[in-house]
């Protein structure tokens, strides 16, 4: 990530702890627009905080997270939802709304205080159905679908809410083959048309494929930022996770391939 290029999102020396322990210490880390950053790492690595810090969710202990260069935490709730998009883990809902009815509630930050959702609202939601491929879900109960079905609405509430920056935290983690490509698609094509996408990714392969820069990260410190190229080293790969791997060229992608090997 070039330093010179005027950031959309922005980490300074970021600092979150829980229970006195720190969750992420130092990180800086500087995403412009028309980036793909791919969050990558073992499990506990920071990924998610870095991610729910960003969106609002939690307060740094030090350090600061600029959105726009504007201080997250400086902004209201609302004004910060008119400007990221978050699409968390955690699929579970509650309550019996249907599809549509959620993927509506995106258009919410951009309404007045007691207005109703108008024409353009539901243009936007019935664009972003069509786009997650969840048109089909519209009238279901969101309690009665699957978990990638639900997966699905929630970037499509994301995508209706028509943000500059859009986070997804594991997008395709309950999702099958042709639908984790088909989301990483349109989060890179999101990114090409001027947009910034974080994404949460476990999957190194598809990681290196989709992302535009990666960011690995282990026990809350930044291992490596840049081209896949760069953090999806061997000696990054052993250091973050303490494996031996082996990192070649795919020549049908383009992209690269990772193939972890059992340690002796």
């Amino acid at each position: 990530m070039d330093p010179a290029e005027d950031a959309v999102i922005a980490a300074e020396g970021l600092r979150v702890e829980a229970d006195g322990r720190a969750l992420l210490d130092g990180v800086e880390l500087r995403v412009p627009a028309g980036r793909m950053l791919g969050l990558v790492g073992p499990n506990g690595a920071g990924k998610t905080t870095l991610l729910h810090t960003i969106a609002g969710l939690r307060r740094p202990a030090g350090g600061r997270v600029t959105v726009e260069g504007r201080a997250a935490h400086d902004l209201r709730p609302r004004e910060l939802a008119r400007v990221i998009a978050h699409v968390p883990q955690e699929t579970a809902l509650a309550f019996p709304f249907t599809a549509y009815e959620v993927t509506l509630m995106g258009r919410h930050p951009r309404l007045g205080r007691f207005a109703l959702e108008g024409p353009a609202d539901h243009r936007a939601a019935e664009r972003a159905m069509a786009a997650t491929g969840t048109a089909h879900l519209a009238g279901r109960d969101v309690t009665t679908l699957s978990g990638g079905e639900r997966q699905l609405v929630l970037l499509a509430k994301a995508l209706a809410q028509d943000t500059p920056v859009l986070l997804a935290d594991e997008p395709v983690s309950a999702l099958d083959l042709r639908h984790q490509l088909g989301v990483l698609r349109l989060l890179r094509d999101r990114a090409d048309a001027g947009r910034t996408v974080l994404v949460v990714l476990h999957d190194l392969n598809l990681a290196a494929r989709y992302c535009t820069e990666l960011a690995l990260l282990a026990g809350g410190r930044l291992v490596a930022t840049g081209a896949p190229a760069h953090v999806l080293t061997p000696a990054h790969l052993d250091g973050a996770y303490g494996i031996r791997a082996m990192v070649r060229p795919d020549d049908l992608t383009g992209s690269l391939t990772v193939t972890a090997l059992e340690n002796p």
